[in-house]
C-alpha cells in the first residue's frame, strides 16, 4: 500500500522526532538513543534487476536453501527469481493485497502477509501452492489493535527461537498513519502462529505483545539471524531503522529507492528493495 501523502526531503528528519513519542496503548514505551548524524545507509549501486516486470513488488526474501528470491504484490502474484532478476517461476495465489514474505529456515517454507484480511499464508516454496493459512485475532488484551477496514499489516518476519513450541514467532508491522491510534496503530506485533499445534486444527494466530518504535508508515522488514536484528522500512520518510527485537532503536538510515515496500539481503551483502511503485532495486551494503 502507498502512503496517503506524497513524500519529500524534509521528511528524512521527521523519524527523528518521532523517537520522543511512542505510541499508547502498546508496550511499555521503549527509549531510544539514536544519534542524529548516523544517518548515511552507505552502498554501492547495482540497478533494477527487475527482468519480470513484477506487478507492484511489495515483499521480498532471500531464501538461502534456494540461493533465490521471493517476491510478492498487491494482485496475490508470487514469482521465484534468480539474484539477477531472471524469473524462475511465477503464480497468482488468489486475488488478495500480498504485502510480505518471509520463511522458515527450518522447513524451508514462505509465509506471506495478507493485508485487508489479516491472514498468513503457508507456501511451498518448489511449486508456490497453499498448504495453511492463519488468521490474526484482532485483539490484544481485550481491546482491538488491528482495526477491521483499517491500514492493515504490510509486513512479516520470521524469527527462529528453538526453544519456542512452534519454532520461532513473526514480527507483523501494520502500516498505520496515526501514531495516537489505538484500534489501528504504527506498530510491530509479535505474532504466536501454530505452526506445529495447528495440525490438531486451529489455525488462529495469536498477538503476543506490540511496540512502536515513533514512525508511521512500516512497510517492509528483514531479520538478520546473525546479529539478532530487524531492519524495518517507513515508506513515507525513506528512512531504514535497526531494531533489537524489543524494539529498542539502534541505528537509523537515509533509505535509497521509491515507495520501498520490501527488503532482503542475500547471502553475498546485497540488498534488494522492492518498490510498489515498480522495480526491484540491488544495491551492496558497505556495513
Amino acid at each position: 500500500m502507498k502512503a496517503p501523502a506524497e513524500k519529500s526531503s524534509l521528511q528524512l528528519s521527521i523519524p527523528l522526532a518521532f523517537f520522543l513519542t511512542m505510541l499508547s496503548g502498546c508496550a511499555t514505551p521503549i527509549k531510544n538513543d539514536v544519534d542524529p548524524l548516523d544517518i548515511l545507509f552507505s552502498y554501492q549501486w547495482v540497478g533494477n534487476i527487475d527482468q519480470v516486470h513484477f506487478n507492484e513488488p511489495s515483499g521480498i526474501v532471500f531464501h538461502p536453501g534456494r540461493g533465490t528470491l521471493f517476491v510478492v504484490g498487491d494482485e496475490g502474484d508470487i514469482c521465484e527469481i534468480r539474484k539477477d532478476g531472471t524469473l524462475i517461476k511465477q503464480k497468482r495465489i488468489r486475488h488478495a493485497d500480498f504485502e510480505g514474505i518471509t520463511f522458515d529456515p527450518s522447513t524451508g517454507l514462505l509465509y506471506i502477509a495478507v493485508e485487508g484480511e489479516e491472514k498468513i499464508i503457508e507456501i511451498d516454496p518448489e511449486d508456490l501452492s497453499v498448504i495453511r493459512e492463519f488468521t490474526i485475532e484482532r485483539t490484544f488484551q481485550g481491546a482491538t489493535v488491528l482495526k477491521s477496514g483499517g491500514q492493515g499489516i504490510e509486513t512479516i518476519s520470521f524469527v527462529p527461537d528453538p526453544k519456542h513450541p512452534e519454532g520461532g514467532t513473526f514480527y507483523v508491522a501494520n502500516q498505520g498513519f496515526d501514531l495516537e491510534d489505538k484500534e489501528d496503530p504504527s506498530a510491530i506485533f509479535v505474532i504466536g502462529v501454530p505452526l506445529k499445534s495447528g495440525a490438531s486444527g486451529d489455525l488462529t494466530a495469536k498477538i503476543i505483545r506490540s511496540f512502536s518504535i515513533g514512525v508511521v508508515d512500516l512497510a517492509g522488514s528483514h531479520y538478520d539471524k546473525a546479529s539478532d536484528l530487524i531492519y524495518v522500512i517507513s515508506d513515507a520518510t525513506n528512512t531504514l531503522f535497526e531494531i533489537t527485537r524489543t524494539g529498542k532503536v539502534l541505528r537509523t538510515f537515509a533509505f535509497p529507492g521509491d515507495n520501498q515496500e520490501g527488503i532482503a539481503v542475500d547471502d553475498e551483502g546485497f540488498v534488494y528493495i522492492a518498490q510498489d511503485s515498480g522495480g526491484i532495486i540491488k544495491v551492496k551494503w558497505n556495513k
